[in-house]
């Protein structure tokens, strides 16, 4: 599920089964459909029923049906959901990345809380939400990335459970965090989404433990924030880092009017530290 978006998943498919632990599991993937003509469907297929079993290991199941496709698109992938059922969009460059389950076990994480009815993830909720912000366009532009990465939290707090891999998962976000780095903007609000991204890159590495208060990743971000004009990151940071396991409709409303203060502050360059 992605904020401000509600995109009705494809028709139910025929599902096969899978043994797990003894007992008969109904693997909810059905069709694989490669949109770019490179392959790969066989690959990521065996990718998604990998860390389903990972998944079922943890006690946690899809109950509605999936389909995927292998796209081309600029980011890793992402997953549309509905009541029906969801869509995984993978990307051609994921298919081909060492990444492959962690992308996986990431969108699994956003189509599990939706069928739970996590406040992040649910519908009635974000228009709840939505209907609060009061920014300029490009604003909520930069909103609705923030409040994404809301959701990729906690539905990282599942991924990670299905063993990612410390190494890989730093690596993945330092790189996230030194490509956000690496150029500075002349719109302002493209710079606050930069620090953002950054902010929850770092939080997000920090809530697993896998970050240090002297990495050098602290150093780059902070550099980028100086030169675009901002002291914001270090904010955005313990913001995603500090989300509430215990999450109800009213917490998910006051971090999101929290982050809409964080944004504005961090655009009008009066953000100052912050204790969650």
């Amino acid at each position: 599920m992605r904020f401000g978006k509600a995109t009705p998943a494809s028709r139910r498919r025929a599902s096969r089964t899978l043994m797990l632990r003894g007992r008969v599991h109904r693997n909810v993937l059905g069709a694989v459909v490669d949109r770019t003509g490179r392959g790969g469907t066989t690959k990521v297929r065996g990718a998604f029923e990998a860390v389903e079993a990972r998944y079922a290991a943890q006690g946690l199941r899809l109950t509605r049906p999936v389909s995927a496709e292998i796209v081309r698109i600029a980011i890793m992938g992402a997953s549309t959901s509905s009541a029906d059922g969801h869509v995984l969009h993978v990307s051609a460059r994921a298919v081909g990345s060492e990444m492959l389950d962690g992308l996986i076990a990431h969108e699994m994480g956003h189509m599990l809380l939706t069928e739970a009815g996590h406040p992040s993830h649910d519908a009635r909720v974000i228009e709840r939400v939505w209907r609060t912000v009061d920014l300029s366009r490009a604003g909520q532009e930069v909103y609705r990335q923030a409040y994404n990465h809301v959701q990729d939290v906690y539905a990282d707090d599942l991924a990670f459970r299905t063993d990612l891999g410390d190494e890989r998962a730093y690596a993945f976000f330092a790189g996230w965090v030194r490509n956000n780095a690496s150029t500075v903007s002349r719109s302002r609000w493209e710079n606050v989404g930069r620090s953002v991204a950054s902010g929850f890159a770092l939080g997000n590495l920090a809530r697993r433990r896998l970050l240090s208060e002297d990495d050098d990743l602290w150093d780059a971000a902070r550099a980028f924030d100086r030169a675009a004009g901002l002291d914001a990151v270090e904010g955005f940071a313990r913001f995603f880092e500090s989300l509430p396991t215990n999450v109800s409709t009213a917490v998910v409303m006051e971090r999101a009017r929290l982050l809409e203060t964080l944004v504005l502050d961090a655009a009008k360059g009066r953000a100052k530290p912050r204790t969650f």
